[in-house]
């Protein structure tokens, strides 16, 4: 799924939460959390072709070649594989509850994603490795650059962000007439 949908998806989760001070707080770094899986997978990537596109004024085919020969490929696909695993999730998880005495609660975007993730990729595209390092299996369902699932997911986004604003309006008036 795209970084934005991503970040809206974990943002409604979170809002359903009961709102409080410090709630506000795991929102934000929850929403965080649900983006970082892909930020950290492709945004020095990214950062790389902008620069040679932006200062180098390199050619598109340079792009490419500079994309294998400085292994940044391989760096997107390493780190996807750590980052979309719920193996590594569940420990990473478990280790910080186990030192915080808490469940971490921003880390269920990071959850979430990955288990989007599994059914909205495809073999052409990242696949995702949620069984990473026990086992390479994956699964290809959908891509989530498919026109018919990117129109339901920002339609079910709209739809669930309609509700919640008429949700907050209610409560808000609730609140006004005690």
């Amino acid at each position: 799924m795209d970084i934005l949908a991503h970040g809206l998806w974990t943002n409604v989760m979170y809002r359903s939460i009961p709102k409080t001070r410090e709630n506000s707080k795991i929102i934000w770094w929850g929403v965080l959390f649900g983006m970082l899986p892909d930020l950290v997978s492709f945004t020095p990537v990214i950062l790389v072709r902008l620069y040679y596109t932006v200062f180098e004024n390199h050619p598109a085919t340079f792009l490419t070649e500079a994309f294998h020969t400085y292994k940044f490929s391989e760096y997107a696909t390493i780190s996807y594989n750590y980052t979309h695993s719920i193996v590594i999730w569940i420990v990473a998880a478990a280790l910080i509850w186990l030192y915080l005495k808490e469940f971490p609660w921003v880390l269920l975007g990071w959850g979430i994603h990955v288990f989007i993730d599994i059914f909205s990729h495809t073999f052409d595209f990242f696949a995702t490795p949620f069984l990473f390092p026990i086992s390479d299996f994956e699964v290809s369902i959908i891509s989530w650059a498919h026109p018919g699932f990117m129109i339901v997911n920002y339609s079910l986004l709209l739809i669930l962000y309609f509700f919640a604003l008429l949700g907050r309006q209610a409560s808000t008036s609730v609140n006004q007439q005690q």
